[in-house]
């Protein structure tokens, strides 16, 4: 139900393109000399996915930028991210799109590209407003290249980033002592390390919830191996490197009954109760995990990157970047970009970073004394960061998200029994190609 009702709203995005979307609007006229002009004071709408301690935090950040700024932001939580998804379709299908929101990732930006409801922000960027060469160079280049899309054959800056976090690896110190093992760092390593978890512990060797992001893309990165042709035309993962990929998993689950499969996040609080030794999620998950703690029996928890495979170390860039609409007039347009690039100015980004968990976006935000002193007290908010030389973002196809259900379907079928993994992958790409092929 999940597969056919994205791929509806797919369908029906891409029809609402079809039926004449706004193309980008032009911006307000700049000054002759250079100087950018005076701030718009504009009241603009901006639709996001951040609830509880988070979304109390975003707010915090717009009450700030609305006392010292002359433009006004009102944000709202518009449900989390597959909510605001299609309230976003919605809203460019009936016109009545907000001048900027989140978005979860390069497949719906590219959705929203597509429809042409969105304005690239390179404008922006290269406008008076925007930045030099040599002042992006001070943002993580992944980061960068994660919301950059073709547009007219050029690479292009079509979204902008905010909140991002990495797929990493959790582990319980005090059952790895136990079972005498060290943090594995590639994936063999991983697979002997449950097995004598395993063998010398009573604790449960891994516990995760399977699907496309945390083990099967970096393990297929890792090899070599990538899900979509460069031209995102067809499936590339039915190959060795993704039967190696699938195979991993069904050997721990299936083979050496050491990966304990679980749905959504009810991994967590076993983990937190020290009945783990290993898990995988994204790197906000330790204020989580630290919560489900019981009072008297916490524990230090471990995070590594993710293990390396022939071609090393890969994981997946998760959180959300920041889009404008095309629909917005020009001088909301504007508006919002000053509002996104004041988001991602260094004191921004460490102030946001240190409350939520997510990754701080520019060199100079990791050198800021606020986040050193926090750094020094605590090396753990270093993994991720370390991380993110070895991060790979999610195929930027606006039919991503009727393609990553079948490959979701396959890893399931695999594990528990159903197909072999080579035939679960070669049924997945038949049903992708199908699917990229618009039939």
């Amino acid at each position: 139900m999940m597969f056919f009702r994205t791929a509806l709203i797919a369908v029906a995005l891409v029809a609402s393109a079809c039926a004449g979307g706004a193309g980008p609007s032009t911006q307000a006229p700049q000054p002759a000399q250079g100087t950018p002009a005076p701030e718009p004071a504009v009241t603009i709408s901006f639709w996001h996915g951040q609830s509880g301690v988070l979304g109390d935090r975003l707010n915090d950040l717009v009450s700030k930028f609305n006392a010292s700024h002359k433009t006004q932001v009102t944000g709202t939580f518009q449900g989390m991210y597959d909510q605001l998804y299609q309230k976003i379709v919605s809203a460019i299908q009936a016109g009545s799109v907000p001048d900027m929101a989140m978005v979860s990732g390069p497949p719906q930006t590219a959705q929203y590209l597509k429809a042409k409801a969105i304005v690239p922000v390179q404008q922006f960027v290269d406008s008076r407003d925007g930045f030099s060469g040599d002042q992006l160079k001070d943002f993580v280049p992944a980061l960068l290249d994660d919301n950059s899309l073709p547009v007219n054959g050029k690479k292009t800056l079509v979204s902008w980033p905010f909140s991002k976090s990495v797929a990493l690896l959790y582990y319980n110190p005090d059952v790895l002592k136990a079972a005498g093992v060290s943090v594995p760092t590639t994936w063999e390593q991983l697979r002997a390390a449950l097995k004598t978890v395993k063998e010398k512990t009573t604790a449960t060797p891994f516990a995760w919830t399977p699907d496309v992001y945390y083990f099967f893309l970096p393990y297929l990165w890792s090899q070599g191996g990538e899900a979509l042709t460069p031209d995102l035309s067809k499936a590339a993962f039915n190959t060795p490197e993704g039967i190696a990929a699938l195979q991993y998993q069904v050997d721990l689950v299936l083979g050496d009954k050491t990966a304990q499969v679980t749905q959504g996040f009810d991994w967590q609080n076993p983990f937190a109760q020290g009945k783990v030794a290993f898990a995988v999620s994204t790197s906000v998950s330790r204020p989580f995990i630290e919560q489900a703690m019981p009072a008297d029996k916490k524990f230090r928890v471990g995070m590594a990157p993710l293990p390396a495979g022939p071609k090393g170390a890969k994981t997946d860039l998760f959180g959300n970047n920041l889009v404008i609409f095309a629909k917005a007039p020009a001088d909301n347009q504007r508006a919002a970009w000053l509002f996104m690039k004041w988001l991602t100015e260094t004191d921004q980004t460490v102030a946001w970073s240190l409350a939520s968990g997510y990754m701080p976006l520019r060199d100079s935000a990791r050198n800021a004394p606020a986040f050193k002193a926090e750094t020094d007290k605590d090396d753990r908010l270093l993994v991720a960061i370390n991380a993110l030389k070895d991060a790979h973002g999610i195929p930027g196809s606006p039919d991503w998200q009727k393609v990553q259900p079948v490959m979701g379907d396959a890893i399931t079928k695999a594990l528990l029994g159903q197909a072999s993994a080579k035939d679960a992958l070669t049924e997945a790409e038949k049903k992708v190609n199908d699917t990229l092929s618009g039939f």
